[in-house]
């Protein structure tokens, strides 16, 4: 059965998904959208189904989340459940993760904005389209994995 990596930019409002195959080639981007109007119970199902969707479809090697990290305790509380729903629907894969630090100055540099880092994402992918920066983000944590791995150059 063919495996897949993903890369997670986990979110309550938009969840931005990466995945990759084993040599680094870009499968699918995406993100779940969630209504800010809905309870959290809802929004986490919506996550949780469409990562079920895909997980299905694409059968996870490895998962690599951005690290969480927080601001105000109500917000990052609210975030650590979705890190829950991720961690429970890929409970029997790898999970590696990275600080945001780390990803942007393995893809740029560590003082690199978000719109940075999308920049460079997309001279080195010329075709790549992203809806948001959620879906860059993800696949920046993915990269950052196959870069450090060295299955990709990125000099």
């Amino acid at each position: 059965m063919k495996k897949y990596i993903y890369g997670l930019d986990l979110s309550m409002s938009q969840t931005g998904v990466a995945i990759f195959d084993l040599q680094g080639n870009i499968v699918k981007v995406c993100s779940i959208a969630t209504k800010d109007k809905d309870t959290h119970g809802k929004r986490l199902k919506v996550i949780a189904d469409f990562l079920l969707e895909l997980k299905e479809m694409y059968p996870a090697e490895k998962v690599i989340i951005e690290r969480g990290f927080g601001h105000f305790n109500t917000s990052t509380a609210v975030i650590f459940r979705v890190h829950g729903i991720a961690n429970y629907i890929f409970w029997n894969e790898e999970q590696i993760y990275y600080p945001p630090k780390k990803i942007k100055s393995i893809i740029l540099n560590g003082k690199a904005s978000k719109k940075q880092v999308q920049d460079e994402i997309i001279r080195r992918y010329p075709g790549i389209k992203f809806e948001n920066e959620d879906e860059s983000d993800a696949v920046s944590i993915c990269l950052c994995w196959f870069i450090i791995n060295k299955i990709i150059d990125w000099r």
